[in-house]
């Protein structure tokens, strides 16, 4: 296996949960889940913040004290529109954002030839795993949908690999993407020099109760440039299990009853 590191997705909050803390501080039995990531997690490691929960992030990551090399890296936030207030430009800032910080140098330096990524807000991430150490210059991993009702995008596995937002379209067709995905530090660069050409999409959003719109960018948008891919289907058990809100499926409630 060439050397890898892993970059973790973590720019988000907790509102969804009901919690006033950056997502990565949200503990499952007295483990918080950056701390369940980063345990699993090579010598080099990168976080993705964002302005608005980068101190607390660095402050919790430090007080973890792993003997790893972390570093962290801030995405651009988009204004709300209609409020006065900025949210983070969506997981599409990766590419730019790490390339564009000593992060980046940093991995180079260390001879980092691949790039796992991971989002933070999945505690059974492993970045070890060998479905994402192949030769494809990106690797995705993709679970069974639990019904064409899910709101989860969909891996779209033509000549060049795509997502299909679940917000445009839900099917049973194709696999449930994960967001966990590893790749080249060659194509980080060649995406980072590509990022004013993705498009941004404009995204409805209940803010306090009132409808309001945002610009993001999605990571996945990048995909196509990949010169190749490989779609992995995985055990949803043992691989994804997202926590996107307090109760029900894909909920902190389900994480606390499945995981230890």
């Amino acid at each position: 296996m060439k050397k890898y590191g892993v970059v973790i997705l973590a720019a988000g909050d907790a509102s969804r949960l009901e919690m006033d803390i950056p997502k990565g501080c949200v503990e499952i039995h007295n483990s918080s889940l950056l701390k369940r990531i980063l345990e699993r997690c090579p010598e080099n490691v990168a976080i993705m913040t964002s302005n608005k929960n980068h101190e607390r992030i660095v402050e919790h990551v430090l007080g973890l004290k792993f003997e790893k090399k972390i570093d962290f890296f801030i995405q651009k936030s988009a204004t709300v529109e209609g409020l006065f207030l900025e949210s983070p430009m969506g997981n599409g800032d990766l590419f730019r954002a790490f390339y564009s910080s000593p992060s980046y140098q940093n991995f180079l330096k260390d001879s980092v030839e691949r790039v796992v990524v991971c989002p933070v807000d999945n505690p059974l991430c492993q970045p070890y795993s060998p479905f994402l150490h192949t030769a494809e210059e990106l690797v995705v991993l993709g679970v069974k949908k639990r019904s064409h009702l899910e709101s989860v995008g969909t891996l779209i596995e033509e000549d060049k690999l795509s997502v299909r937002e679940y917000t445009v379209e839900k099917s049973s067709n194709g696999l449930a993407y994960t967001g966990i995905f590893s790749t080249t530090l060659d194509f980080f660069r060649r995406a980072a020099t590509m990022d004013k050409m993705v498009k941004i999409h404009r995204i409805e959003k209940i803010h306090q109760g009132k409808r309001v719109y945002k610009n993001e960018k999605f990571v996945f948008d990048f995909f196509p440039l990949a010169k190749s891919y490989k779609v992995v289907e995985v055990d949803r058990l043992s691989h994804f299990l997202p926590i996107k809100r307090a109760i029900g499926e894909d909920s902190l409630e389900e994480a606390l009853r499945v995981l230890r």
